[in-house]
């Protein structure tokens, strides 16, 4: 499939005061970086085709910016590796960070954030689904004072079987976060660095990014993308994880809500089954003092279940105690990497 013209990304130069009429011309070093950020999973069949078409992307705006592209090889079975380190002997500006192993495409992006040196931060996927055309389009939208821009796929390529379950899955996290953006699922995003610095990324919490980056104060917004069917291959993602989005919609909540005080979670949860457990109690013994029956023989399903409903109170307070005790721990500590690198592959180790 040929590669799609590249949108307009022209951008008029701000007009020169007097001052900087006279000053001197600023150097390419001076200019500020950004990184390029895309994980790697059996691409060989698109991989240089996304190269050549970043690289197409960002010439008419080198005079602004200065680019390297990060490349995370995320345990690829094929020759997508093979593939990158030819192209790194010739393109200075690419990094291939070589994972141990395949550990999924959230500890993927996170190898890249981590590894990322610039001043802004894009990720999007390697399989071309994304369009590298519109890099600029987000770089513009970052330099209006937002911190993340989000890409919204407004028009969106996939069957119904894939659309419908993320349409319910964003207006739950609509709901759940109260950050009002169409798109949680697509990683076609920008960041200013010092977001991204802070954000430890779990399991497939890359598509909740937006809320964690929310979370430390940063402004966010979001732009309508491209979206196409992948030109080649099959997606390495199904449906099969669309129960896992939604069984990650609790974590989110407890995320959201209780992340940094545990104890209200878990204690609201043992108040109410304590006053529930506290209640039967109550109904029995009073019923039993009027009706002169024994309420432990007569009622024992009823008592039974006023026992369950304390001994889960007392069982929810330990944890809620235990979860204080782990987030301290957390935060004193930092977070472990959950990823392992192989080995970075780049033009200055492939020559030497």
């Amino acid at each position: 499939m040929s590669a799609p013209a590249p949108t307009d990304i022209s951008l008029q130069r701000p007009v020169a005061t007097p001052a900087a009429d006279v000053a001197a011309p600023v150097h390419r070093t001076a200019l500020p970086l950004v990184s390029i950020v895309a994980p790697v999973y059996n691409e060989e069949g698109v991989i240089a085709d996304f190269i050549t078409r970043l690289v197409l992307a960002i010439q008419p705006i080198e005079d602004r910016y200065r680019f390297e592209f990060i490349l995370i090889n995320d345990g690829s079975r094929d020759q997508s590796l093979a593939v990158m380190q030819k192209i790194a002997r010739t393109e200075l500006r690419l990094r291939v960070i070589e994972l141990r192993r395949n550990y999924g495409q959230t500890p993927a992006l996170q190898a890249g954030l981590d590894a990322a040196r610039g001043e802004v931060l894009i990720t999007l996927d390697s399989d071309l689904q994304h369009f590298p055309e519109e890099i600029h389009d987000f770089l513009k939208k970052l330099n209006e004072g937002y911190d993340v821009v989000c890409g919204w796929r407004q028009q969106r390529q996939e069957g119904l079987v894939r659309r419908w379950p993320s349409r319910a899955a964003n207006r739950m996290m609509n709901y759940i976060s109260g950050l009002k953006i169409h798109d949680f699922g697509t990683t076609y995003r920008a960041y200013r660095a010092d977001v991204t610095r802070d954000l430890r990324l779990y399991g497939e919490f890359h598509r909740y990014i937006p809320v964690m980056a929310a979370l430390l104060g940063a402004k966010i917004t979001e732009i309508p993308i491209q979206n196409i069917e992948r030109p080649k291959g099959k997606s390495n993602y199904g449906i099969g994880r669309t129960l896992g989005v939604f069984l990650d919609l609790i974590l989110l909540y407890f995320f959201v809500h209780y992340m940094d005080r545990p104890m209200r979670a878990f204690g609201k949860l043992s108040l109410l089954s304590f006053l529930a457990g506290a209640g039967i109690i109550g109904v029995l013994l009073g019923s039993a003092y009027v009706y002169e029956y024994s309420a432990g023989r007569d009622r024992s399903g009823w008592f039974l279940m006023a026992l369950v409903f304390l001994i889960s109170g007392l069982q929810f307070l330990l944890a809620g105690i235990l979860g204080e005790i782990l987030i301290r721990i957390h935060y004193a500590q930092g977070d472990r990497r959950v990823y392992q690198i192989r080995h970075e592959w780049s033009a200055q180790n492939l020559d030497a």
